[in-house]
């Protein structure tokens, strides 16, 4: 038996493929009933589903109201990066760079913010920062040749 919210929310993002849109929205409105209107994890969720449906323009106002009103650290993180990957796709990178920069070595999803980060930097018109990020962001997954990616990343920033 799910007991805790966060367990149904897993089941229904692990359901999620092959349901209609209207489906997916009475599922996730019934879910998200145990909870305020304007809790923080009901826009983040909700902003979730726009962007599952492809709905990114949509997403961008929850995700922000989300962010705003308060998310746990590890979900606000989430939410940047989602709101981050939005942005890029509604063609707004500079946004999503800022965003994405907010997103510290500490997390559980900074290395996924670098990919994300990488990905704006290049859409923004930066493809050696993007570059730059990505090498720094892998380097340290290399089972050989770690420090000279490394290195090749410093010198793309400029530093030795």
């Amino acid at each position: 038996m799910i007991s805790t919210f966060s367990e149904q929310l897993e089941v229904f993002w692990r359901s999620a493929k092959g349901k209609s849109p209207q489906t997916l929205r009475e599922e996730l409105d019934e879910l998200l009933a145990q909870r305020p209107a304007g809790d923080a994890v009901v826009l983040f969720e909700r902003a979730s589903l726009h962007d599952y449906l492809g709905e990114e323009a949509q997403a961008v106002e929850p995700y922000r109201a989300a962010i705003a009103t308060g998310l746990e650290p590890d979900k606000l993180d989430e939410a940047r990066i989602q709101l981050a990957s939005t942005l890029r796709n509604l063609g707004e990178a500079g946004q999503a760079v800022e965003l994405l920069q907010l997103i510290q070595t500490p997390s559980h999803v900074y290395r996924d913010a670098q990919a994300f980060l990488a990905l704006a930097l290049y859409d923004a018109g930066e493809p050696q920062q993007a570059l730059r990020v990505a090498l720094q962001t892998l380097a340290p997954t290399l089972s050989l040749y770690g420090r000279p990616v490394r290195d090749y990343a410093k010198e793309l920033a400029g530093t030795s």
